[in-house]
């Protein structure tokens, strides 16, 4: 709807502009157009404006880049003219304090292990806890059998009726 409403918009705006300049006396058309071709030069004075605006923005630009290029480049060879003053002074070279530095951290990291080798690790198994009870629990049983042995092997004056098997105790219910 919207690209009908605009396509009607622009016939009935250039009919409006048609009836108007043929109803016109040919002074006013002709100030008319001068005005037109007027806007038009105008218009194309201001770009041209802003291209030469542009170029100049560009040509700041190039040399604003360049001019923080060259500081960059002289700040790096000061640099490492530093550097290099420095590593004449100390007479050691960055690579070789590198590799003392990794040497170093070796012989530490091997102390380390040797001393985690010769410390037994602390092994947490509840396997092991149950196996114990399991073996407490049969040491017990197997007491319980010889003692109920030795029992048997003992005098016969000892009476092992069916009444000493019954609790004696009052609070049990008796059947």
């Amino acid at each position: 709807m919207s690209k009908k409403g605009f396509l009607l918009g622009v016939v009935l705006g250039g009919a409006a502009i048609a009836t108007a300049v043929m109803k016109m006396d040919d002074d006013k058309k002709a100030t008319l157009k001068a005005k037109a071709q007027q806007g038009i030069a105008d218009f194309k004075d201001r770009a041209i404006d802003y291209a030469f605006y542009a170029a100049d923005a560009s040509e700041d630009f190039k040399a604003e880049a360049g001019q923080q290029y060259e500081d960059a480049k002289r700040k790096v060879a000061d640099f490492a003219d530093q550097y290099q003053a420095a590593k004449q002074e100390t007479g050691a070279s960055f690579g070789s304090s590198l590799d003392q530095a990794t040497d170093s951290l070796r012989s530490e990291l091997t102390k380390v292990e040797d001393d985690e080798a010769n410390d037994p690790d602390i092994v947490i198994d509840g396997g092991a806890v149950y196996q114990d009870a399991a073996q407490a629990t049969t040491s017990a049983a197997t007491d319980a059998t010889e003692t109920a042995e030795k029992a048997t092997d003992a005098p016969a004056s000892v009476d092992t009726t069916a009444d000493d098997a019954q609790p004696t105790d009052d609070t049990t219910p008796t059947k």
